[in-house]
């Protein structure tokens, strides 16, 4: 059967038809223009295959109808499958038409979303023509259009299946838990870490864009979800977003030049930026044995190797009990220094300066002995030298060992050169002088050790008047305690990075002591409780038993799991000792039975937290239970370190404990340090003071130049802007420096000379006598 009467299609057809939307699909793949600025029109393999049958059928399409032959079967129902793909590719485009008409003149952009449309004339045309030279031929496109539906849709699925998930997130607490589950089984991950990212929340596919268009409107009202995708990604995967690189932004990948940074100047980490790596490391520091204590400064060196600015962000997690006390960021090649004031007060300016492309830095706190530090802008093709100064005090076990943990960045916007080593460098005590990877540092997290102590130890710390401040006197005494404990209330993550804890917490229970009041709360999809008991073998079997019937996955919200063991434990003397993954999102959803409970309770038991695996530690801004934490720095040996932490908070043997106190009295010659880690400890619940406290708090952080949850360190680029800002001009003599080994050499030879010294009047005096 021959064709009906018609013109044969030219040249010029197949260019519109076929070359064009092939030479749209090359432009896309290779540069990525509308998955950077709109959204992913061919985001996997089977999108690619299923749009490329369009070009490639209407060319087949016009060759047949080049001649007097009866087209194949096959080849209308390829080409009713090609009348679905562009129509459903012209309806995903339909929104952008009206933009694309003025676009059209910026050389020739504005015509590409037009291509499908072309596409689809041409594909029904001659379809249509090829079908009416068989019998039946309506039929079978008719038929071919149905298969193309149905291939439509299986493509589309996993994101018709996320679109659907993120809808059900932003529902009561039964449609979150029903989203994170249809995620976790059917879910497009990819395009949801995309969303996490802050790509467009336009879906890729007719099935997903319908979904999205019923909930939000056709015609761009999609809003953006970051958070939500954020949050539910963890839950699915158990993972943070930024733990995963961006999908299409390694190098050489199609969206790489648009690249935006959604998260510059925010209040946390956020996403990977490419381009942005850590160039250099060194930890210089010194230990005075004496004083129990360490200062350590970390200086980083952050390269830039694109061709737009860039703002670097990172988390530090700092040893137990140590405080941030200098921040220098490298101007023009000269150190300039941080001005320590109002935690608001020093944001504003950040941002401020940031909108300006200054060179700023800010460092803040992140919750209990965390820090989180950005600097901008780093230079395309340039680098940036900054340094953070620790305060950090020696944890002492009870058999008196003394050890410090390096701090180390547990959350970072930027990649690591593969062959790069920490220098560590250690002056006084047991001197320390390695080179480390980052892991050793990430998750060994390195330790400086001292001799144990043997006696009780009492030493003074002191800071002299500056201008209308008074002398400043502590008094240090480290004591051997025998005191006994309170309970101990378990809190238990179910987290996947959690997995650890099924072998390493039972083999440490061991180490409380029988008659301790114990409970435990398992947080998470599937909740557990033991009602707190003396601790028996009765209460022992229990506890492990609900331990062993744990299931591990995903990413938990453990807010709940704490509110119950709040409710179970109100009390001053107890410890909450919270077991837990990293948890490296701000829940966008608030949980009022904690809040409750922070507010309302009598008394709230003291909070201790062991993070089993490297990343954020979730917080609540502004509260003194979560800011006055404890967290004991993982050796990499959870059941070690789980039977230490067990036998400080649950057992009966006698510890050591360190008190701080003020003195009324002039000032006693003794280390600054010891008045910092004084004044961080009064500071650490005062982030939500408000009126003369905070000025208070304020005006001490600022006297001792320390960064706590009410203070943070900026540094600007000139004295006008400090100014501008209402910010204290910084003094560089105020802040803490490592003495250079020519100067630990003379201050040993000092030592030595005083010794001789005093042994040699002694021995003067016996003449005499």
């Amino acid at each position: 059967m021959s064709y009906p009467d018609h013109s044969r299609p030219g040249t010029g057809a197949l260019v519109v038809a076929s070359i064009f939307p092939a030479i749209v699909i090359l432009i896309e793949l290779v540069t990525g223009i509308c998955a950077g600025a709109f959204f992913d029109p061919v985001p996997t393999v089977g999108h690619v295959v299923i749009i490329s049958l369009v070009p490639i059928v209407n060319f087949l399409l016009w060759r047949a109808l080049r001649t007097e032959d009866t087209a194949p079967v096959w080849l209308v129902i390829v080409g009713g499958v090609s009348i679905a793909v562009a129509a459903s590719y012209s309806l995903l485009f339909l929104p952008m038409l009206p933009f694309a008409f003025i676009a059209i003149i910026l050389v020739g952009i504005g015509l590409l979303p037009f291509a499908p449309l072309a596409g689809l004339v041409f594909a029904v045309r001659w379809t249509g023509e090829t079908a009416a030279s068989r019998d039946c031929g309506g039929r079978i496109a008719v038929g071919g259009v149905a298969l193309g539906v149905v291939a439509l849709l299986l493509v589309d699925l996993p994101a018709t299946i996320t679109q659907v998930a993120l809808d059900r997130y932003d529902g009561s607490v039964q449609r979150r838990r029903s989203a994170v589950a249809l995620m976790r089984a059917l879910g497009d991950r990819d395009m949801l870490l995309r969303q996490s990212y802050g790509d467009s929340a336009r879906a890729s596919g007719v099935a997903s864009f319908l979904v999205s268009a019923w909930t939000n409107g056709v015609f761009w009202n999609e809003p953006r979800r970051t958070d939500a995708a954020r949050e539910l990604y963890y839950r699915v995967t158990g993972k943070a977003f930024n733990a995963a690189a961006r999908p299409g932004y390694a190098v050489g990948d199609r969206t790489r030049l648009f690249a935006w940074d959604d998260d510059q100047g925010g209040e946390a980490v956020g996403g990977g930026v490419p381009d942005l790596a850590l160039a250099g490391s060194r930890i210089d520091g010194a230990v005075a044995a004496r004083d129990s204590l360490a200062y350590l400064e970390w200086t980083i060196d952050l390269a830039n190797r694109g061709d737009i600015q860039r703002e670097a962000r990172f988390t530090i997690a700092l040893p137990e009990g140590a405080v941030a006390s200098r921040a220098t960021l490298w101007i023009n090649g000269e150190p300039r220094e941080a001005s320590i004031a109002g935690r608001g007060e020093t944001r504003a300016a950040y941002r401020k300066v940031v909108s300006a492309s200054r060179d700023p830095l800010l460092v803040t706190t992140d919750g209990a002995q965390r820090l989180l530090v950005q600097v901008f802008p780093i230079q395309p093709r340039a680098s940036m030298r900054l340094r953070i100064g620790v305060t950090a005090p020696f944890a002492i076990r009870p058999d008196g060992r003394r050890t410090l943990a390096l701090p180390t960045m547990v959350e970072r916007n930027f990649d690591l050169d593969a062959d790069l080593r920490h220098a560590i460098w250690i002056e006084g005590g047991r001197a320390a002088r390695t080179a480390l990877n980052d892991a050793a540092l990430l998750t060994g997290r390195f330790r400086l050790t001292l001799p144990p102590v043997t006696v009780p130890l009492t030493t003074f710390g002191s800071m002299t008047m500056q201008g209308k401040a008074a002398a400043v006197s502590v008094e240090q005494r480290i004591v051997r305690e025998t005191s006994s404990r309170g309970p101990v209330m378990l809190v238990v993550d179910s987290a996947a990075d959690m997995a650890a804890i099924a072998t390493a917490l039972p083999a440490a229970l061991e180490a409380i002591a029988p008659g301790r009041v114990v409970g435990l709360v398992v947080a998470g999809d599937e909740p557990g409780f033991v009602m707190p008991r003396p601790w028996s073998r009765e209460q022992a079997a229990e506890v492990r038993a609900v331990l062993a019937g744990m299931s591990f996955r995903g990413g938990q919200d453990d807010r709940a799991g704490l509110a119950v063991a709040l409710q179970a434990m109100p009390r001053a003397d107890a410890t909450l000792l919270w077991l837990h993954g990293a948890q490296p999102i701000r829940f966008t959803s608030p949980e009022p039975a904690l809040e409750q409970a922070l507010e309302r309770l009598p008394a709230l038991p003291r909070l201790v937290r062991y993070q089993v695996a490297p990343g954020r530690a979730m917080t609540l801004a502004g509260s003194r239970w979560f800011d006055t934490a404890r967290l004991p720095a993982p050796s990499g040996d959870a059941t070690a370190d789980l039977r230490i932490i067990l036998a400080d908070v649950g057992g009966n043997a006698p510890r050591w404990t360190v008190a701080r106190t003020a003195l009324a009295r002039a000032a006693i010659p003794g280390s600054p340090h010891i008045v910092r880690l004084w004044a961080a400890e009064r500071l650490a619940g005062m982030g939500g003071s408000r009126g003369k406290a905070r000025e208070g708090a304020i005006s001490l952080a600022h006297r001792v130049n320390v960064i706590t949850p009410v203070s943070g360190a900026v540094v600007l680029e000139t004295v006008r802007d400090y100014t501008a800002n209402g910010l204290p001009v910084p003094d560089p003599d105020a802040v803490p420096t490592v003495p250079e080994p020519e100067t630990w050499a003379l201050l040993i030879l000092t030592a030595l000379a005083g010794a001789w010294l005093v042994k040699r009047q002694r021995d003067l005096r016996a003449v005499a006598a």
